[in-house]
């Protein structure tokens, strides 16, 4: 007897959710265009779950998504539907992660609403507080539409704290510090990982941290500029009060020098960022292979499509030793 409870619940949440389709064309303000689904009302969805919540949500997900990219004549009526769609499922399954995330990207980059993206987001980060996906999402959604940095910040700052957190947003939150002349707390960020037992985390707290300094130095640069009129001469020039916070002015200064055209070099910042694009390309060269079943050509490495290498230093060029991508002298 039990074993067929569950089927049949089931099977009328599914039939509840086609039979739901035809009072949903009140609510999209119209008559139903051919082939377009609707969404139930959300406190009708729930009763017609019969406790299968997140069964009923994957199934009005599925039903919907393949209208997403249909043309309703009238736009209101389909923000009236988009709006069911992003209201009533994730009221069934609060932590129907896609949905936030799918529905967010759909309505900032089809529809144009970044307003009702952003809100869709924010829904979605205070239902899953440890989804760093969705509040990442959301925090790049804020910075982009509304160009709020203090905002953005207080977003990401939980969640560069997580350990599983990428190295990119980590990136990202540094140059936002650093933009707010929160210079310390940029640079200090990445000083934990310096030590890590994986050398590529630690050359990539290192490489940050070079990013970091290097951000710091060219906004000291046109501080510099703007107030003498005329670029720095020397890097000790850009220890002039107020270009950048003491604590870091030592290693910000030591991190550059001038050249004769008094153009800034970061020597230091350049040899990490290589080292990362030659990992980077060897990496594309293990998928190159995979798929062609043999090593690119120079020419077709030098235009992968996943990293840009940089000019090699005078006297070496690019090649390959097995999968990876390494320098090598003119001579050799």
């Amino acid at each position: 007897m039990r074993r067929g409870v569950l089927p049949l619940v089931m099977a009328l949440a599914a039939t509840g959710a086609v039979l739901l389709r035809a009072p949903l064309a009140e609510a999209n303000a119209g008559r139903r265009l051919p082939g377009t689904s609707f969404v139930p009302r959300p406190a009708l969805a729930k009763l017609l779950s019969a406790g299968h919540r997140s069964t009923l949500s994957d199934l009005l997900w599925l039903s919907a998504i393949g209208d997403l990219s249909r043309d309703f004549s009238d736009p209101q009526r389909k923000l009236a539907w988009l709006d069911s769609v992003f209201t009533t499922i994730p009221l069934l399954e609060p932590s129907f992660a896609t949905v936030y995330s799918f529905g967010a990207t759909y309505l900032t980059m089809i529809e144009r609403h970044p307003d009702r993206a952003i809100e869709l987001l924010e829904e979605g980060v205070a239902k899953n507080p440890d989804d760093l996906r969705l509040a990442v999402e959301l925090a790049m959604a804020v910075y982009t539409h509304h160009k709020d940095r203090e905002r953005t910040l207080a977003i990401l700052e939980p969640v560069v704290k997580d350990p599983s957190c990428d190295a990119l947003t980590m990136g990202f939150y540094s140059s936002l510090l650093v933009d707010g002349r929160q210079d310390y707390a940029a640079l200090a960020q990445w000083a934990g990982y310096l030590d890590h037992s994986n050398e590529l985390v630690r050359e990539t707290a290192a490489l940050q941290i070079e990013r970091a300094k290097r951000r710091i130095a060219l906004r000291a640069i046109e501080e510099f500029k703007a107030t003498v009129q005329r670029p720095p001469l020397t890097a000790d020039e850009l220890r002039r009060p107020g270009l950048m916070a003491p604590e870091v002015v030592d290693p910000v200064v030591a991190s550059l020098w001038i050249d004769p055209a008094l153009r800034p070099r970061f020597e230091k910042c350049d040899e990490l960022e290589r080292r990362n694009s030659l990992r980077g390309a060897s990496r594309w060269v293990v998928q190159f292979r995979a798929e062609n079943g043999r090593s690119p050509t120079l020419d077709e490495l030098l235009q992968n499509p996943w990293v840009r290498l940089p000019p090699p230093p005078r006297g070496q060029h690019y090649d390959l030793a097995g999968d990876d991508v390494v320098l090598v002298d003119d001579a050799r």
